[in-house]
């Protein structure tokens, strides 16, 4: 079976949405060793868990790429978290969170379209 442009444009942005995980936990990773942090031990950890996300976002995105219906569950998950984060914080940070709102919700209607739906086995 061929991967409709739906299923297409999901992997994508899940694969959009890893590496900003991935750079934001570099990001930290960078600053708790060149900044000064006031806890080096917590920013550490914060970019190391941010790396790990980011990894099985990765896998998601390969999933959905490679039309396996174990890749809905992590897609769903994901732009769920995305989602409620976003709204919870769209005004005190809105330059971040108004393209992780629309990120989000745009993907949750891919995967959720049809063609998405029947590629990746039809639930």
């Amino acid at each position: 079976m061929e991967r409709p442009q739906t299923l297409t444009v999901t992997a994508l942005l899940v694969a959009l949405q890893a590496a900003a995980l991935a750079t934001y936990g570099a990001v930290l990773l960078v600053r708790a060793f060149v900044g000064h942090p006031s806890h080096r031990d917590d920013a550490v950890l914060l970019g190391l868990v941010f790396l790990v996300c980011a990894a099985g976002v990765t896998v998601a995105a390969y999933g959905l790429w490679r039309m396996k219906r174990w890749a809905q569950a992590p897609t769903y998950l994901v732009q769920f978290f995305s989602v409620i984060i976003a709204m919870g914080q769209l005004t005190k940070l809105p330059a971040m969170m108004i393209p992780l709102l629309v990120v989000g919700i745009g993907t949750l209607v891919m995967v959720s379209l049809p063609p998405s739906r029947q590629a990746l086995g039809g639930i």
